[in-house]
């Protein structure tokens, strides 16, 4: 059996102190957004986005908006 591959890429997103879970909640609101995910380490929050369906650039306009916002950075396909 083949394996289905989705091109997306990564919002790896470090937010202000005990936001965490407010800026997955708005970035699960977004529609480029497939997944948002509290996370533990260097990234507070992870959002994937789909790109078979929504442009990249989109994305991370809405995403920068995100209340609490402290950085962000793009993992983009190979």
């Amino acid at each position: 059996m083949a394996a289905t591959l989705t091109r997306c890429a990564h919002l790896l997103l470090q937010v202000d102190t005990g936001r965490a879970a407010e800026v997955a909640r708005y970035l699960s609101a977004l529609p480029e957004i497939a997944e948002a995910c509290v996370t533990s380490g260097p990234y507070d929050v992870i959002a994937v986005v789909d790109l078979s369906r929504h442009e990249l650039s989109s994305a991370l306009a809405h995403a920068r908006r995100a209340p609490g916002l402290a950085g962000v950075r793009v993992c983009r396909p190979a």
